[in-house]
């Protein structure tokens, strides 16, 4: 079977093989997305959606516009619909570049969607894209979920983000584009190892295939193997989840306990996540699953984090009330950061590192391997920003800049780095780092909420 019936049988099983839904497809004129264009445009009339193409200008580079040049001349000698939007220099953040121009092209894909009322955008990843990410998130650690790749087909803005490519490495798309004696350009940056995931391509990923050149196949069915046993695993602590909880939904320890043990974290985890609407590793859950099954203790309360608590009383254990709690607490004088996930730093803010953009103005920014562990804190009269130009802010003098009230200076916090240097001013001013140092990029990101009749007090 040749490439191309396999590429509509694929569209075929996403119902996508249909003149009646429309396709955003990301191209950005590499060899990966010209291929995905021509297999599209190589679908028989009758079956073939309506496309527009969706290309990102990021002026990264000196031949962007020789490659807007090219699309647009392409697109009209195809009658394709093209849709094009400029990442101008004036945006681009001092680090974090790459990251960066991925949310902005995703935001501008969601956009198209509603114009056109599209059933899905299309992207060109690739079998050489998912090994990447998997080995990018085995080296970066975590719970087992966390190792989930690339998803050939999700939710995405008001349709589905699908990725028809991906069970055929780049040499079998390279060969398809020579074949078809199609044009596409070479990004140069994709050639910068100081970039992790160039260095995974072009160091790790070639290493890996000299020990076994099935690699690509390998990681590729360790992925779906994985996803149908954390499948499996849902349904079954979704069956188990009633068995452990009372009338009221708190968590009885002794039913817990009497699961067989290999179920006990996870079931603990699940009924967290569905008590509290927050996510906790299992990981991080083993000291507390000790601490409520420890009958030397029969009462007591146990911080999670900086917004859930939980209260054990004999063989019970429940949420306490999230505004009791803030009610009865002072602030803690520092919150450890926990890695993905939102936390509450003020009474009316939530802020968090995530390693991928979360919200659309989210900030990247570049960590040094020896930042962690981050933390939360309040503000302290030796406080500095640290400038591009080498030199430093002080806090107290951005926030009189800022035009802060005196009464409101003493609810801001700040992100601090394991020296105690400060990396965010959190909701004001970021520190800078080059983009070239580091060793991870992270994204910070601030949601404000509303917390009527409850104050924090310092």
């Amino acid at each position: 079977m040749t490439l191309k019936q396999q590429f509509n049988r694929q569209l075929a099983r996403q119902h996508l093989l249909t003149p009646q839904v429309t396709l955003i497809v990301a191209v950005s004129t590499g060899v990966d997305s010209m291929v995905l264009l021509d297999l599209l445009q190589q679908i028989p009339v009758e079956q073939r959606p309506r496309l527009v193409v969706a290309h990102v200008n990021h002026h990264l580079r000196v031949q962007s516009a020789q490659e807007v040049a090219f699309l647009t001349q392409y697109c009209a000698q195809h009658q394709l619909t093209l849709e094009r939007a400029d990442w101008l220099a004036a945006d681009h953040p001092a680090t974090g570049v790459e990251a960066a121009g991925r949310a902005f092209r995703y935001d501008f894909f969601a956009k198209l969607m509603a114009k056109y009322q599209a059933a899905a955008v299309l992207t060109a990843h690739h079998a050489n894209d998912q090994t990447e990410t998997y080995l990018m998130k085995l080296a970066r650690g975590g719970d087992l979920a966390q190792l989930t790749g690339i998803q050939p087909q999700r939710q995405f803005a008001t349709g589905l983000l699908v990725r028809p490519l991906l069970p055929w490495p780049k040499a079998t798309l390279r060969a398809y584009a020579r074949q078809q004696q199609l044009t596409w350009f070479e990004d140069v940056t994709n050639q910068d190892v100081q970039l992790t995931r160039n260095r995974v391509r072009h160091q790790v990923v070639p290493a890996l295939t000299k020990v076994n050149p099935a690699l690509l196949e390998h990681v590729a069915s360790y992925e779906q193997q994985l996803a149908d046993l954390l499948t499996a695993q849902a349904e079954m602590v979704a069956t188990l989840l009633p068995t452990v909880v009372d009338e009221s939904d708190a968590l009885v320890i002794d039913k817990l306990q009497q699961l067989p043990p290999h179920w006990r974290l996870a079931t603990l985890q699940a009924w967290l996540e569905q008590r509290t609407g927050e996510q906790f590793s299992t990981v991080k859950l083993q000291p507390t699953y000790r601490w409520l099954s420890n009958r030397q203790q029969l009462q007591g309360t146990l911080r999670l984090n900086a917004r859930v608590e939980i209260v054990k009383v004999t063989s019970i254990i429940d949420i306490i009330p999230t505004k009791k709690r803030v009610k009865k607490l002072m602030p803690p004088e520092k919150i450890m950061v926990d890695l993905n996930q939102w936390q509450k730093i003020t009474a009316t803010q939530v802020a968090g590192v995530f390693t991928d953009p979360i919200t659309t103005d989210s900030q990247p920014f570049r960590l040094m391997a020896n930042d962690g562990p981050l933390a939360f804190r309040p503000w302290r009269a030796d406080d500095c920003v640290t400038l591009k130009g080498g030199g430093h802010q002080r806090v107290r003098r951005i926030l009189i800049d800022q035009k802060v009230p005196p009464q409101s200076r003493d609810q801001v916090m700040v992100l601090v780095n394991t020296h105690g240097t400060v990396l965010w001013l959190v909701g004001y001013k970021f520190s800078y780092r080059d983009q070239h140092v580091g060793s991870q990029t992270v994204f910070l990101a601030l949601k404000h909420t509303e917390l009527k009749g409850v104050h924090l007090k310092r």
